[in-house]
């Protein structure tokens, strides 16, 4: 049912506030310059400092009040928190450990996105609470509500569902950082805090992914940012600019073009979308010496004549016409033949199947198949697959293009290149490779460690990259012009850092009714009540 006395007081702070403006100066008097901030980050990484610039940038600078949420606060004050180590453990092992295990248990207890839930909850409460301070009517059906310049950073996200449930909410005034180190200063930092090797090794395995619904899984929210911000000891002196570029896009405050890097990535990310593959979209473009770009490329099946099918030719031999993937048929084949030969020897088959003929639909025939399949090797198999792979493409298209060009240049590719491609990106003469996605199955260092290295100052090899700028998925949102830039003498328009308002916005008017419902969830679940 309507709440009448809440309508009639909105309508009255209406008429008072926008009196004799259009319906569309109206709505935009609603618009809030708040941002939430999600930070993503595997563990051990320079996380503080990143967040420290975003602090001091936004206070200075932009006159913004700056508020941090700990998700791991949250761990702490809902769940039996043991502190005390334990037998054979560190004390650092032992806190960072529970500090995991109690998130897994809030996650799977409630749900997977309670944690940021929580910070929802905060956050509704912050501006209702300033609100009421400042003497201003409100009702949990219409808020009346009033612009603020406020920046709440959420420390730090770990699940899928903690990023999604945020960008449902705030939309497009919710940034994700996606902040890297390299994996070796990760563990050296760790390392500081007193954990031995073997509990430096568990802790990271650990935060970057645990295979369940509810579990930590950095691996796969970190991929889904907004901004990418590799930072390591090399390059900390670099990092305060950096944020400045990503805030000056945020707010529109100065002139900002993309980097080649961005570009070439932005063109990578396109080309995936060319791709039918049944197993996963890859994109790939290369650049030549001076960052141009020469090539673009992605997975998916070649053609008779050259180059690859695609959507509206007469003859298309893809897999999604074929109903199968190649490479998953093959690798099932290869568990059943590997099952096939020890029940060839008699020993053997006796042991495992008795006296009797060996069927493909014996229990344990089945069971072996399933251990083949998911716990050794054959499961990383990608040889027996029709398509061509992105790097593939764009290498075997860029030199027929453009000659020698590619010697010297870099690779830009949406997911970490397999060992396959590895070695003919070597040979191609290229010097850097970045990537978004990372691909687990790759042994491209293991197998050419004396060709290829994750070290971002080696001169002498191939380096593999974290990608470092602004994420394909919001390119054209940050880069497409949404104001003039000069005025009608043709001088640039400048704005006072402490007034401009960010370059979305979302209205105040609707935002606490969906936060309200983060705050019903935690209700139903009976979180609030613990």
């Amino acid at each position: 049912m309507t709440n009448l006395k809440a309508v009639a007081a909105s309508d009255q702070v209406v008429n008072n506030t926008s009196h004799g403006r259009t319906t569309r100066e109206k709505v935009s008097n609603t618009l809030t310059s708040e941002i939430i901030i999600g930070i993503c980050t595997p563990i051990g990484s320079f996380k503080e400092n990143v967040i420290d610039n975003i602090e001091s940038l936004l206070d200075t600078k932009y006159g913004y009040i700056v508020k941090r949420i700990k998700l791991s606060s949250f761990i702490e004050k809902y769940y039996d928190f043991n502190t005390t180590a334990e037998i054979g453990q560190s004390t650092s092992y032992t806190y960072l450990m529970n500090k995991i295990k109690g998130g897994d248990y809030l996650r799977d207890k409630y749900n997977p996105s309670c944690l940021v839930e929580l910070a929802i909850r905060d956050i509704h409460y912050d501006r209702m609470e300033e609100q009421q301070k400042k003497d201003l009517s409100f009702n949990d059906q219409v808020p009346l509500v009033e612009p603020r310049r406020i920046c709440y950073i959420i420390d730090s996200l770990k699940n899928l569902e903690e990023l999604n449930l945020l960008r449902a909410v705030y939309g497009d005034i919710f940034y994700c950082f996606s902040v890297f180190s390299p994996e070796q200063e990760r563990k050296d930092n760790l390392t500081k805090k007193d954990l031995t090797p073997t509990e430096v090794e568990k802790v990271v395995n650990t935060d970057e992914y645990e295979n369940n619904s509810h579990g930590q899984n950095v691996r796969n929210t970190f991929v889904e940012g907004d901004f990418f911000i590799r930072v390591s000891n090399s390059n900390l002196d670099k990092l305060s600019k950096k944020i400045e570029r990503y805030f000056n896009i945020i707010f529109e405050s100065d002139v900002i073009t993309p980097m080649p890097d961005e570009i070439a990535m932005y063109e990578a990310k396109s080309a995936a979308g060319n791709s039918a593959c049944l197993s996963r979209q890859v994109g790939a473009a290369i650049t030549n010496s001076k960052g141009e770009i020469i090539s673009r490329g992605w997975n998916d099946v070649p053609k008779f004549g050259g180059n690859l099918y695609k959507e509206g030719e007469t003859v298309d031999v893809r897999c999604k016409n074929k109903g199968f993937c190649s490479n998953d048929i093959t690798k099932f084949k290869v568990a059943e033949d590997i099952i096939k030969a020890f029940a060839a020897n008699p020993e053997i088959k006796s042991k495992l199947f008795g006296e009797g003929e060996m069927a493909a639909n014996d229990s344990t025939f089945k069971i072996l198949l399933n251990i083949i399949r998911k716990n050794t090797k054959v499961k990383d198999l990608i040889e027996f697959s029709r398509s061509v792979h992105a790097e593939m493409h764009a290498i075997i298209m860029g030199s027929q293009l453009s000659g020698n060009k590619m010697i010297g240049g870099k690779l830009f590719c949406t997911t970490y290149p397999c060992h396959n491609c590895a070695r003919h990106i070597i040979v191609a003469g290229i010097t850097e490779i970045y990537y978004i996605e990372p691909y687990k199955k790759s042994l491209c260092i293991e197998l050419h460690e004396d060709a290829i290295t994750e070290e971002e100052s080696s001169t002498t090899k191939t380096k593999i990259l974290m990608y470092d700028g602004v994420a394909p998925r919001r390119y054209l949102e940050f880069f497409t012009l949404s104001k003039q830039r000069k005025d009608n003498d043709g001088n640039i328009i400048k704005s006072k850092f402490s007034k401009i308002n960010p370059k979305t916005r979302i209205t105040l008017q609707a935002l606490p009714t969906l936060e309200i419902q983060a705050i019903h969830s935690l209700t139903e679940t009976g979180l609030l009540n613990v």
